[in-house]
């Protein structure tokens, strides 16, 4: 959701940055008439029996191959930054000032900062800016606080920084709405004393953490954004090198791609090198990363990984998600998108150990408060990294979701221990009862609204009764009463359906009718990664067969792309 700049009378010349969205625009969408709209006319779901499709992950994933590290020029207008930090033995001395790489409106004290020590930032400027804020380049994501403005004019802003490693970083003081960069240094930030132990926010390494000689590539300058595209496709898991190929011929330049990395917990303290690979490796194919972070295959207990493991405090679990964050690559003015976990509302998402609630059941209102206390300590976590490229969302709800759910541990629950009747709306109202305005910090909405005649049931039907399920993210969004952009995360058809099958040409006609008369003339829509591309597991969702060759549904979307967005086209 845009934000406009404030007017002139109401400069406020310390605003802290936040994150802000890109502002959703369709001037060039086409009127349809109302035949192109499939019908709306439906009723809720309200009956006991009205499951959603179940959307589970398969108990393992492929592991990525990997490409080539992206490297993605630097402007014109900044010196490039070696791709490792400079050894001890090289590292600046104390008394050194800061290289000569630098606009001299920077200043910082010490004059040489060190890893491990918190040092500030000065810059200063005849002109008033809003929206002031930092951007890092370099072998670690540091946090920066904004703490005063002196002056007027010339302006001078005072940042704290830490969180730094040694090495090489490209520093950047930006403002205003559109988040440009004001200035530029070259920074060298030397390693730290050996006997003042880790650096601030930091925790003992993670057994499975990238070796030094493979740390994530960093993109250097500011380099174009994305172009506007719409089109994406979901994996299940990381994905691989011809995963991602085929994501990326699918959906084009500054398409998108949704990732899960499984196996988020609290205590680690970096990513998964594979996750590492696999975001790299999708910034190379100019393909926008949405990632689903969640708990292990099959371990649907989330609540066990609270403070206290009741639930109502996740700062342990958000930690882990920052730490993780901060390792993967980034590419100059591409965002890359978080999605906190997904589909709660349901039973083999968010489930209890027996002997923990009372009569051993966990009803919607208590996993509703829950999760809306999950989403709440990621976001405020995530938003304290003060990186404007990392966006947040929350994770996409079922349509249709359950009461209660039996306690039953570590396994899915069986007929008898659980009971629908509920759509993702009630869970909505209450997450947002248990943390009231949970929902305003997010920088977008991820919906999964598949087509359905009705909503939380008659799920994947024919398109031209199915418009109540492909315009449902606007119930969503109607119910919270906000207008955020929205990232559908799954969607599409299934070759099963509600009382009937589809065929696979049935579902390739139908996909692009949808493309065409919602998906890309809605205004509130930003992306659009249908579940999913291809997995043995899910194959009546499939868009390529097991062995690459694609089904009807990938060759009209592509084709449908094409037709609007070069790039990757045959």
């Amino acid at each position: 959701m845009g934000r406009s700049a404030l007017v002139a009378a109401l400069v406020c010349f310390g605003c802290s940055v936040g994150e802000i969205p890109e502002v959703v625009t369709d001037s060039g969408a086409e009127d349809t008439s109302s035949e192109d709209h499939p019908s709306d006319a439906a009723t809720d779901a309200t009956a006991p029996d009205a499951r959603p499709p179940d959307i589970e992950a398969p108990d393992t994933a492929q592991p990525p191959d990997t490409a080539a590290p992206l490297d993605t020029a630097p402007a014109p207008d900044t010196a490039r930054p070696p791709d490792t930090a400079p050894p001890p033995d090289t590292a600046r001395p104390p008394d050194t000032a800061p290289p000569p790489a630098c606009d001299p409106r920077f200043r910082f004290s010490p004059a040489v900062p060190r890893e491990g020590a918190s040092f500030e930032v000065f810059f200063t400027d005849r002109a008033g800016y809003t929206n002031i804020g930092l951007a890092f380049l370099g072998p670690s994501v540091p946090s920066w606080r904004f703490l005063d403005v002196a002056g007027g004019p010339p302006f001078t802003w005072r940042f704290a920084v830490n969180g730094h490693r040694a090495g090489r970083y490209t520093l950047r003081f930006t403002a205003d709405p559109a988040m440009s960069a004001l200035g530029a240094c070259t920074l060298d930030i030397a390693p730290g004393d050996p006997d003042a132990g880790p650096p601030p926010d930091t925790a003992p390494p993670r057994d499975t953490a990238p070796p030094t000689d493979t740390a994530p590539p960093t993109d250097t300058g500011v380099g174009p954004a994305p172009p506007s595209n719409r089109f994406g496709i979901g994996l299940v898991g990381p994905g691989d090198a011809r995963q991602l190929d085929l994501a990326a011929n699918l959906s084009g330049p500054g398409g998108y791609v949704k990732l899960i990395f499984p196996d988020v917990r609290p205590g680690l303290s970096g990513p998964d090198p594979s996750w590492v690979a696999s975001v790299r490796d999708a910034y190379a194919r100019d393909l926008i990363p949405v990632i689903r972070f969640g708990p292990p295959w099959g371990d649907r207990r989330v609540r066990n990984q609270s403070d206290a493991g009741d639930g109502r405090a996740f700062t342990r679990l958000a930690a882990a998600y920052v730490a993780i964050v901060r390792g993967l690559p980034r590419r100059a003015s591409w965002p890359l998108y978080v999605e906190v976990h997904n589909e709660p509302n349901l039973c083999y998402e968010w489930q209890c150990d027996p002997g923990t609630m009372p009569g051993d059941r966990i009803t919607v209102e208590r996993i509703a408060a829950e999760y809306a206390a999950l989403l709440r300590d990621v976001t405020r976590a995530l938003h304290d990294l003060r990186d404007p490229l990392v966006r947040v969302t929350n994770g996409g709800l079922a349509p249709g979701g359950v009461r209660w759910c039996a306690c039953v541990g570590a396994r899915d629950t069986r007929p008898g221990e659980w009971e629908g009747g509920t759509t993702s709306l009630d869970f909505l109202r209450a997450m947002n009862a248990a943390v009231p305005g949970v929902f305003t910090s997010l920088d977008a909405f991820a919906s999964h609204a598949y087509p359905a005649s009705g909503r939380g049931f008659g799920f994947f039907a024919p398109f031209a009764s199915a418009g109540v399920g492909l315009r449902y993210f606007r119930d969503e969004l109607s119910t919270l009463g906000l207008s955020l952009p929205v990232l559908l995360t799954e969607t599409g058809w299934s070759t099963n359906r509600d009382g009937g099958s589809n065929s696979r040409d049935d579902i390739a006609t139908w996909t692009r009718q949808a493309y065409e008369s919602v998906w890309l003339t809605d205004p509130l829509v930003r992306a659009v990664m249908p579940f999913e591309l291809s997995d043995p597991g899910w194959e009546p969702f499939n868009w390529v067969r097991p062995g690459g060759d694609p089904y009807p549904v990938y060759t009209a979307v592509r084709a449908l792309r094409c037709a609007r967005i070069a790039g990757r086209c045959p």
